[in-house]
């Protein structure tokens, strides 16, 4: 019997709110709980591959030659081990992937084809990096996952822009209950502005129970992603707030 992975999109519409930061992190430690992983980076900016350690001489292959018509390329080829129980499937020409995905009549089920094989390589999670924008890359990835995790940048303009998130979910028709996180990032409770915008998300979410606790801003937080590393390689102290979120998942989906 084939066990599918759970499948998570860390998406956000509005840019610099960490989802890089948030995917990675959470990928590897789903990894260090022995957990087999592949972290899908579909952001044009690469960043997750970035904060791997990863840069585009580590690879040949990518998602872009799985769609490349001119290729006949295996899924395997496209992926490479980053870390223990950690693999990456890198993306390049996001806008030309993008492009193509334009002219695909059922997006739906692109994904669903392009990976067709991961059910068999025995993985338990894939985390997909997106873009910050609505794309037709975007469209597919949400159309693939089980689930999303929304980082969220503790300022105003962040906050408000999660409704879009939800309205996004609506003009693709799919259902809100998708949304399994929302993970307040970049927390510094020495500014009021960071306690009244966490205020706020506490409310807005009084009813539901899918708001993390708050990743607080660490210059180690960023001083590891520049180094290729994550925390749980760099700063313990750091590395204990994204364990206490992979912990939710995992326990979500026990």
């Amino acid at each position: 019997m084939i066990n599918e992975p759970l499948k998570y999109a860390v998406l956000n519409n509005k840019g610099g709110v960490g989802k890089s930061t948030i995917s990675v992190h959470i990928a590897h430690g789903l990894a260090l709980l022995g957990n087999k992983v592949l972290l899908i980076d579909m952001d044009g900016q690469n960043d997750a591959s970035l904060f791997l350690g990863i840069s585009d001489q580590d690879y040949k292959k990518t998602f872009y030659d799985l769609i490349n018509k001119r290729e006949d390329v295996e899924l395997s080829e496209c992926i490479i081990n980053v870390r223990d129980n950690l693999d990456l499937l890198p993306s390049k020409h996001i806008d030309i992937i993008n492009t193509e995905f334009y002219r695909e009549s059922r997006i739906d089920l692109i994904l669903k084809e392009k990976l067709q094989g991961i059910n068999t390589m025995e993985y338990n999670y894939l985390i997909i990096d997106c873009g910050p924008q609505r794309s037709k890359v975007n469209d597919a990835v949400l159309c693939f996952v089980d689930n999303i995790i929304v980082p969220v940048q503790v300022e105003s303009a962040s906050v408000r822009a999660i409704g879009n998130i939800y309205e996004y979910l609506s003009d693709l028709r799919l259902n809100p209950e998708m949304i399994e996180l929302i993970i307040p990032n970049m927390y510094d409770q020495r500014t009021s502005e960071s306690r009244e915008n966490m205020q706020l998300l506490k409310e807005l979410f009084s009813e539901s129970n899918f708001l993390a606790e708050p990743i607080n801003r660490r210059v180690k937080i960023t001083e590891a992603g520049k180094l290729g590393k994550t925390v749980y390689e760099y700063d313990k102290d750091s590395a204990k707030q994204f364990f206490k979120i992979v912990e939710r998942l995992v326990s979500t989906n026990a």
